[in-house]
């Protein structure tokens, strides 16, 4: 992914931090027929390897599933906040002479998947219940299936582990435009992009120019 040096994240647990915000990833696989893609959710162990572990699961009657279990070179990517940027929001000083662009969070985790067994795949079901359900009034629990619920759709399921072997994070959030013109954008964006406003806040804190 071609990137600047001004648009790396702040620190790794931003990083992981935009996973979990995102939890869906686009996952692409390498196959004999070519690239194969699918959207799928995800669970991140962030302890688990050298940059962390990713967790999912995909239908088996998807022909993905079959690279996965082949373990073949994927990349999940996830998506954080992200938006056009109009030179309409930038002060005119003495003119309005930026270009327009789009501004984004994204990162791409590399990896070979590893298949799980129904046990482990069933151990990922509940975890991601729980992560996706957390602080949901009346929230929903796996043992609402009923007797065999989980059992019954087991079959057709298969989970994998993505040990991330490596990590590209890219956050363009205004670094290499003029800093009153970030400012600008911020603060037209804290009225409809409140997310993506703060993200480029963040990352031009530093800024004195």
């Amino acid at each position: 992914m071609y990137s600047k040096p001004e648009f790396a994240p702040l620190s790794r647990e931003a990083v992981f931090d935009l996973i979990e915000a995102a939890a869906f990833a686009t996952v692409v696989t390498s196959g004999p027929q070519g690239l194969v893609a699918s959207h799928l959710p995800f669970v991140l162990d962030r302890d688990r390897g050298s940059n962390g572990t990713l967790i999912s699961h995909l239908a088996r009657q998807n022909p993905h599933s079959a690279l996965i279990a082949e373990g073949r070179e994927t990349i999940a990517v996830f998506q954080g906040p992200h938006g056009y940027i109009s030179p309409s929001w930038y002060p005119r000083n003495p003119v309005r002479d930026s270009a327009p662009t789009w501004n984004f969070a994204v990162v791409h985790c590399h990896g070979r998947p590893v298949p799980l067994d129904d046990h482990a795949t069933a151990r990922h079901l509940l975890r991601l219940v729980d992560v996706l359900e957390k602080d949901r009034e009346d929230r929903w629990r796996m043992r609402e299936l009923g007797p065999g619920g989980m059992e019954r759709r087991m079959p057709h399921i298969i989970g994998f582990d993505l040990p991330i072997d490596r990590i590209e994070a890219k956050f363009k959030m205004g670094q290499d435009e003029r800093l009153y013109d970030t400012l600008g954008a911020i603060e037209k964006l804290e009225h409809g992009d409140p997310a993506l406003a703060t993200m480029m806040q963040g990352h031009n804190a530093h800024r004195k120019d």
